[in-house]
């Protein structure tokens, strides 16, 4: 944990869902996290991910809000917390915080060896937004509404 930052949420994912243990976050960060974790059961390449502590912290020089991870993959120990990628304003809306939730959740995930999301045609997926939604972008440019991924075939 960053020692000048506010801790403004704690989180447990596991394949049954996220609980969520401590929030002092407006409400569209807990949708977004909710619609993370849906996607969080599909599209794996490498081994299942078995758990994920989650921390958010707020930076008060910059304003934005950190996402940091601990994920723990099938029959491995826990990796530490980590977030490398963008973070996201406190009052940002929905869309833009499950952006920046995803991205850096995706970064770390990859850090302990799994690939996640997986396209369809290969190769990983890129949370963006598209005309102010937050999507998973493939190599082709086909997207698919963050929350809304299915097991491919």
């Amino acid at each position: 944990m960053h020692p000048f930052r506010e801790q403004v949420l704690t989180a447990i994912w596991t394949p049954l869902g996220v609980e969520v243990t401590q929030c002092d976050l407006p409400d569209p960060w807990l949708r977004g996290l909710d619609q993370l974790s849906h996607d969080l059961r599909a599209r794996r390449y490498g081994d299942d991910i078995e758990h994920i502590d989650w921390v958010a912290e707020y930076d008060p020089d910059g304003g934005a809000v950190w996402l940091t991870s601990s994920i723990t993959i099938a029959g491995e120990k826990p990796g530490g917390f980590r977030g490398n990628g963008m973070g996201a304003t406190v009052d940002a809306d929905e869309e833009t915080a499950l952006v920046s939730m995803a991205d850096l959740v995706q970064t770390e995930i990859a850090e302990v060896g799994t690939a996640w999301p997986w396209g369809d045609t290969g190769g990983f997926m890129h949370p963006t937004l598209a005309d102010n939604v937050a999507v998973w972008t493939d190599r082709t440019g086909n997207t698919t509404r963050i929350g809304d991924l299915v097991a491919s075939d």
